[in-house]
């Protein structure tokens, strides 16, 4: 039976026996995948199985990107210019009018993507439904959820990464932020984010603030850092208090709240489950950027599954970025003390067309001899030798 959805928010759904494509898991990947099949009225039966049972807006994407794609419908910022600088340092400033800095709410991303997959009859969302197994059969994959049980031709998993390849990162970006409406006369600069300011390197953590100017008087503000170790939202609560304190930013009222963990360097998935998103090693190894990444997989997957009936993995870098990202982390990790160093060269010593291009894995042969050539050479000439030995 061909899985029919009138509501995606409905609970109470007709028991599917069978069906051509599950995808595992409701977050950015999954609904972007479905979201793509959706506007090809793809006649596939798909289901999108997600634990929860609504969406918040709990998240925000931002990436570098023209003024024009596929998913401008659903930014509600942008921004030409970006701040970096140490702390207790001048901050220095770089601008783009062609790719400018942009944001999109989460909630936006996931009513647009619910209402998609409401136009097309062959793709559900069953939402407030986890998965309790997946097993390989010789007619497809069992699967058995805590609400109905179905074989799919076809399957992509792209829920957050197994606890096991989770500890296995070669570290973590952990952040804690608010959207604040101010309620002084401060007035901010609207055109201008904080990208990596107050950067810092304290007890092997290498932190820095990141900052959204929304309107003149709201904002997003985060407090992020780079750490061996992943750091809860609780454990960074003191910092974050201080940074609002610094800011004055304390008496402001909370309009809502963001937290996370992003694994940075993830090893590859062992399981046999085709994989895509955070697990599937979407997200850029040495920044946490993965959004525009996610959407150019789900584009190019749609189109290879509408035509050939075939579902794509997340595909990896190329390898000459796999290897600079893995040489980066490698420094940042062993040599913590860098990050602000090799951070503020970076953004500092590059064109900022070229840096963008690097960010959104699009650099060129020149790009990437400019990102070397900005960079310190002993720390990463030392981390190559060490890679090398180590794989002899």
């Amino acid at each position: 039976m061909s899985a029919h959805c009138t509501n995606t928010y409905k609970t109470v759904l007709v028991p599917i026996k069978h069906i051509d494509l599950a995808i595992i898991g409701g977050g950015c990947a999954g609904l972007s995948l479905a979201r793509e099949l959706a506007q090809r009225q793809t006649s596939k039966s798909v289901v999108v199985i997600e634990s929860r049972q609504h969406y918040q807006d709990d998240r925000s994407w931002c990436f570098w990107a023209p003024n024009q794609h596929a998913q401008s419908h659903l930014v509600s910022q942008l921004w030409p210019a970006w701040f970096f600088g140490h702390q207790g340092q001048p901050n220095e400033k770089r601008m783009s009018t062609h790719h400018p800095y942009q944001y999109i709410r989460s909630i936006d991303f996931y009513h647009d993507s619910l209402n998609s997959i409401d136009q097309c009859p062959t793709i559900q969302a069953r939402l407030g439904e986890s998965v309790l197994n997946i097993e390989r059969h010789q007619d497809g994959w069992n699967i058995e959820t805590d609400r109905d049980r179905f074989i799919a031709t076809d399957v992509i998993d792209t829920r957050p990464p197994a606890r096991e390849q989770f500890a296995q990162a070669a570290l973590y970006q952990c952040f804690l932020g608010v959207e604040l409406e101010l309620n002084n006369d401060t007035k901010k600069d609207i055109t201008t984010i904080e990208l990596m300011t107050d950067m810092r390197v304290i007890n092997d953590d290498f932190y820095f603030t990141y900052l959204l100017p929304m309107s003149t008087d709201r904002l997003l503000i985060e407090l992020t850092l780079f750490s061996a170790r992943p750091h809860s939202a609780e454990s960074m609560q003191t910092a974050f208090n201080q940074l609002l304190d610094m800011r004055g930013y304390s008496s402001s009222r909370i309009l809502r709240t963001e937290s996370g963990i992003l694994p940075m360097g993830l090893p590859a998935d062992k399981t046999e489950l085709p994989r895509a998103g955070m697990g599937g090693g979407a997200l850029r190894p040495s920044s946490g950027y993965g959004f525009m990444r996610i959407q150019r997989w789900a584009q190019q997957c749609a189109d290879h599954y509408c035509a050939h009936e075939m579902i794509l993995e997340q595909s990896d870098s190329g390898l000459l970025l796999q290897k600079m990202d893995q040489l980066f982390l490698q420094v940042l990790r062993t040599q913590p003390q860098l990050a602000p160093i090799l951070f503020k060269k970076l953004l500092g010593q590059t064109d900022p067309e070229c840096f963008i291009r690097f960010m959104n894995d699009r650099a060129n042969g020149l790009d990437y001899l400019n990102i070397v050539r900005c960079l310190p050479k002993i720390p990463f000439i030392q981390a190559l030798l060490v890679s090398i030995f180590r794989h002899a």
